[in-house]
């Protein structure tokens, strides 16, 4: 044998071990390890040789019951040396007769099931008179484990059973009952007439031999140590001066056997039966005492004892009188409960107690952050209706009327089940973090720049499955849109060329939601409209989408698996509107985007006056593709201005962009100006430098005045702002003294030369001649 840190006992081989339990404590003074508490028990292993069933009777009357239960071949080998073997035994009842012997699993008045490998115990019911075999087959999960001697597959038994009918009265037709007690027991009597009438009981003499019962004044019945049957006559006195009498005989008998009977109901939803003890409900389990034929004693002197194979699973107590027991389910596993007459050790019985997970499903007890889980349980009030859930932290969020619930973050929660007032089950779960977010494509490619299309791609939380937990009812699906599991989830969007200078989130509007369908979350974006730097930008880009996910408000550093979408941004072309003339009559537009949307492009005019012709095509990258827009004819252009329209279509995205044509007439600039005049608005739009483009003669024109005008500026600015020489008349010249030793010319009419300082000076000046003294 073996055994582990808490006592439990294991048999592995037959054979005789002691096992011994000591209490250590450490001494204060001394430091030491000391025995305070020291005891040992000897263990026995052996294997079942034979199996017997144990029925303490084998004659009972009609409508009565008795416990049966398999021992092995000595007294000793009761249920607990057997009854929770691993791998284990299975047990198969039988009777010969069906119609005379009902043969039921222990709790089945609670509503419960037991499988065949609890069943070493079970209620007889006597139903009609007769004989019948009851026969019970024990086989073993593994022969190879050892349970049976020899290897055996199965061993098997049966005992005879003698049911008969009970004695009544048919003429006259009155039930005739009686009061059945233990020797040394007591009885308190209460009547109808209690605190009416005036009541004295008295046991009738019996001559022939001392009475078994006493009674007093207060109707306290007392039996002593002899058996037997006496009389006892009870008269009510009452006030309005009539007597009633009654006599009821009370026998006294020793004890044969005793019964458990499970309470309360455990109703369930469709009548569908337990399998097992709810794991956190309160039970009571009450001993009834049978004498040799099966009735039920009304006064017993039996102390009870109880022992369990294990005490982990259940706790057991002593209820409110001597033959209850209160039981709670607190873990999950078996436990044998025997309970017998500690004065009389042969009066006992034995029964199972498994304990199950009411809630399910089983996935539940391990989940991940973002799970959505869908609980459910069979358990519900006597009227039907079900419970109220509720959970124990805010980490795993709970709907109380359906059960469907969100695993909002990580940690350890409790998930409750309640039937107020009668029972309250739970289920412990453990969230973990989640390791790794996976995208996995769904749908295909997002649509035009209309924004329309929608794409779609699943997201989960778990490295395997969905994250939908059980089997959801509608009223559960319900729930789960008003729980709003999505909001724990975020979608992340980037483009897979880094050439692309804005976020993908400028581009594309997000959704998060969570399909019930699929067990999936779902992250849905759409484009929305473009500007034009931004589709160019995707349309001459070979770019896709990249979406991934994480989990929102719970700190997430795990692995990021992202999936990358293709998405179609539409096409683009170079020009925005075209302007046409007889003099410049063609030119071409280029259209860039996706190869494929441009290998299936329509355009198309709206006036025959324009002809489109397919001039370039390149697949490559960029991917584009360049059309000559022109006149079908400049003869047909007349003096007046045309407006047509160029439509651009793509039937796989539906988009479609629309460019403006006009087309003039041009034979010189004045000409031209006078044209031009009532399409001012799109001649300015088109710009100066367009209609440089479209009109050289005009272009040369301008160019030409431009040149000339420059020219009469400059010849202008030199001849009025250029300093000019001063002319002097003779007469007004200065004439000098000669000075010594200096010479001075002499003027003449005929010397032009002026003096240095006459040119040095930009002044004019005015000068008084020198006239002769002669002269005056």
């Amino acid at each position: 044998a073996s055994v582990n840190g808490i006592g439990h006992i294991r048999g592995i081989a037959v054979g005789n071990a002691t096992v011994t339990g000591v209490v250590q404590a450490v001494d204060a003074e001394t430091g030491k390890l000391v025995v305070v508490s020291q005891d040992q028990v000897d263990v026995e292993v052996v294997q079942l040789k034979a199996i017997r069933i144990r029925a303490p009777i084998t004659r009972m009357k009609s409508g009565t019951q008795m416990p049966v239960y398999v021992m092995g071949i000595t007294s000793s080998q009761t249920p607990f040396s057997f009854g929770n073997a691993v791998p284990g035994l299975t047990f198969h009842w039988s009777v010969t007769k069906r119609d005379i012997l009902d043969i039921e699993t222990r709790h089945s008045e609670a509503s419960l099931l037991l499988p065949a490998e609890n069943n070493f115990a079970m209620n007889v019911h006597g139903r009609t008179k007769g004989r019948t075999g009851l026969k019970v087959v024990v086989k073993a999960v593994n022969p190879a484990s050892g349970h049976l001697e020899g290897n055996v597959k199965e061993f098997s038994d049966e005992i005879q059973i003698q049911v008969y009918e009970k004695l009544y009265l048919l003429n006259p037709e009155v039930q005739a009952e009686e009061i059945l007690m233990s020797p040394n027991s007591v009885l308190k009597l209460q009547t109808n007439r209690d605190g009416v009438g005036s009541l004295t009981y008295r046991v009738l003499d019996c001559p022939e031999k001392a009475a078994s019962i006493q009674v007093d004044e207060k109707g306290l019945l007392s039996s002593g140590s002899l058996t037997g049957t006496s009389s006892l006559e009870v008269t009510s006195q009452e006030y309005f001066g009539v007597n009633q009498t009654i006599i009821v005989a009370v026998k006294v008998v020793p004890v044969s056997y005793l019964r458990f009977s499970t309470s309360p109901v455990l109703y369930t939803a469709n009548k569908e039966t337990l399998t097992a003890l709810p794991l956190g409900t309160t039970l009571t389990f009450t001993v009834h005492f049978h004498d040799s034929t099966g009735d039920v004693f009304h006064a017993h002197n039996s102390l009870l004892t109880f022992a369990t194979n294990r005490d982990d699973l259940v706790l057991v107590g002593k209820g409110q009188s001597n033959n209850t027991f209160v039981v709670r389910t607190v873990n999950v596993g078996l436990t044998l409960l025997g309970v017998w007459d500690s004065e009389q050790t042969g009066v006992a019985d034995f029964v199972a107690l498994p304990v199950q997970h009411a809630i399910h499903p089983e996935e539940s007890e391990t989940l991940v952050v973002g799970d959505v889980i869908c609980f459910s349980t069979l358990l519900v009030n006597q009227e039907g209706a079900t419970g109220t859930w509720s959970s124990s932290g805010s980490i795993l969020q709970v709907d109380p009327r359906t059960g469907a619930a969100v695993a909002r973050d990580s940690g350890s929660v409790t998930i409750y089940y309640e039937i107020p007032g009668q029972l309250k089950t739970y289920r412990e779960v453990l969230i973990a973090g989640a390791a790794r977010t996976m995208v996995m494509t769904h749908t295909g490619t997002a649509k035009s720049a209309g924004g329309e299309s929608v794409s779609r791609v699943l997201v989960t939380t778990r490295e395997k499955g969905t994250n939908l937990i059980g089997q959801c009812s509608p009223a559960q699906i319900e729930a789960i849109a008003e729980l709003s599991p999505q909001s724990s989830i975020g979608c992340q969007l980037q483009f897979s060329s880094e050439s692309i200078d804005f976020s993908a989130h400028d581009v594309f509007a997000t959704q998060t939601g969570f399909d019930t369908s699929t067990g999936f979350y779902s992250c849905a974006f759409n484009m929305q409209q473009l500007s034009d730097q931004q589709l160019k930008a995707l349309s001459m880009t070979r770019t896709g989408v990249i979406v991934k996910a994480a989990v929102q408000g719970s700190h997430f550093s795990g692995e990021q698996l992202g999936a990358q979408v293709p998405f179609n941004p539409g096409f683009y072309a170079d020009q925005n509107d075209i302007l046409l003339s007889n003099q410049h009559p063609a030119t071409d537009v280029t259209v860039y985007g996706d190869a494929e949307v441009l290998g299936r492009l329509e355009v198309t005019t709206s006036s025959p006056v324009i002809v489109i012709q397919e001039k370039e095509v390149s697949y490559g990258f960029p991917s584009f593709v360049k059309y000559t827009v022109s006149i079908s004819d400049p003869r047909l252009v007349t003096q007046g201005a045309i407006a047509a329209r160029i439509s651009i279509s793509s039937p796989q995205t539906d988009q479609a962009i629309g460019i403006p044509v006009t087309v003039m007439h041009v034979t010189d600039r004045s000409t031209a100006m006078q044209a031009g005049a009532p399409l001012a608005g799109s001649w300015e739009s088109a710009g100066l430098f367009q209609q440089f483009i479209d009109s050289y003669q005009v272009m040369f024109f301008t160019l030409f005045a431009l040149l000339a005008g420059t020219a009469i500026i400059i010849i202008a600015c030199h001849a009025f702002f250029s300093p000019r020489e001063q002319v002097y008349h003779p007469a007004f010249v200065q004439r000098t003294p000669s000075h010594p030793g200096y010479g001075s010319p002499a003027l003449s009419p005929f010397n032009s030369t002026v003096p240095s300082d006459l040119r040095s000076s930009p002044k004019l000046r005015l000068f008084t001649p020198d006239y002769p003294p002669d002269s005056r």
